[in-house]
């Protein structure tokens, strides 16, 4: 929680330093709705109560924003991280501990197994699993702490801010404006929450994939069976983990705002980025069977996916489905394929229409 600080050592003080120059603008804003109240509201002694009430509660939370909300922003934390134990960073001890609790005691047992007894297929599948689950954890950290930073640079912008917004809770007619800002400035508050959201789903995956079900039918076949288990849970649970990471924060925010369903969001957005990502991924494989390479095919269904995330996340946000931000890391995917010269005229097509035809096609697409 301290790494903005850390990083930007003098931030919080300019940020106090703007918000104290309009303080002032604050109080005439106060003012302002005092007077109109009076003048215009119901002239009588509960009315003016009410009145000088809410001016005072107002002047209070232009004073301590700054503390409550760091005290807030902490509780939300600590809760999430310590009592609900989500995080997206931890996806491998959780597997780790799934796994030990799946096989059971004797399976941990020091003595029951010699190192040679380690090295049997299931070891080394579970391995390579674990491995994965360990570079998902770092990708989902990286997220994660680029998240709080932007987390307090927004808290800390707000706070800047807050003495205009605060005054518009006095004016009647801007009361609207004010009440949008608080709910945006609590919704940043709670982002991981957000998270702790999308754990729920995260934890039911890796019980799946931890499920020694299959092998009660022996053999090949409950080996099998448990290697695809284990991949289709992976295949899931990568798409969901760095989706959600991403946008649970930000559909947390909007459903303190205007009060939208969190799981919808999540689940619109995964299955937007999974489609996006598959679509990208077959064009990509069209161009690694044309000689374009395993990183050409690999660059444009991750390109396909994070565009899709991004694209889903702010039409969430806006209530719009264009995004320019998906769109542009969507041509940044497919800019290899684009880029090709077209084929040369064939020596059936003297007049050269196709080829022309095939030029205007490009130019369009």
């Amino acid at each position: 929680m301290n790494d903005f600080n850390t990083l930007f050592p003098n931030f919080l003080n300019q940020c106090a330093e703007m918000n104290r120059v309009l303080t002032p603008i604050a109080f005439v804003l106060l003012a302002i709705g005092v007077v109109s109240s009076t003048v215009t509201g119901r002239r009588s002694p509960s009315a003016y109560l009410r009145t000088v009430g809410r001016t005072f509660a107002l002047a209070a939370i232009l004073s301590y924003l700054p503390t409550w909300s760091n005290e807030a922003a902490t509780i939300v934390d600590t809760t999430v991280r310590e009592t609900l134990h989500a995080d997206p960073a931890h996806v491998y001890e959780q597997y780790q501990q799934a796994l030990a609790a799946a096989k059971g005691p004797s399976s941990t047992g020091s003595g029951s197994k010699s190192w040679w007894d380690l090295l049997d297929a299931q070891a080394i599948f579970e391995g390579l699993i674990s491995a994965v689950m360990i570079v998902l954890g770092f990708l989902a950290s990286v997220i994660v702490f680029y998240a709080y930073l932007v987390q307090k640079f927004i808290l800390y912008v707000g706070f800047a801010l807050a003495p205009i917004f605060i005054g518009f809770l006095a004016v009647r007619t801007l009361h609207s404006i004010g009440v949008g800002f608080l709910l945006g400035y609590v919704g940043v508050i709670c982002w991981p929450l957000g998270w702790g959201a999308a754990s729920l789903l995260t934890t039911g995956l890796i019980q799946f994939m931890t499920d020694q079900s299959f092998f009660a039918l022996g053999g090949v076949t409950g080996g099998a069976g448990y290697g695809l288990q284990n991949l289709m849970g992976l295949a899931v649970l990568a798409l969901w983990l760095i989706s959600s990471t991403i946008a649970a924060p930000i559909l947390m925010q909007k459903a303190i705002a205007t009060g939208a369903q969190v799981g919808q969001g999540l689940a619109s957005t995964v299955t937007t980025a999974g489609i996006a990502g598959a679509t990208s991924g077959v064009g990509a494989a069209a161009a690694f069977g044309a000689g374009g390479g395993a990183a050409a095919m690999l660059a444009g269904a991750a390109a396909g996916g994070g565009a899709a995330v991004i694209g889903a996340v702010e039409s969430s946000m806006s209530g719009s489905s264009y995004s320019p931000l998906g769109n542009l890391v969507g041509s940044l995917g497919n800019a290899r394929g684009a880029s090709r010269p077209p084929k040369k005229p064939k020596k059936n097509d003297p007049s050269g229409d196709d080829f022309v035809r095939q030029l205007l096609l490009r130019s369009q697409g």
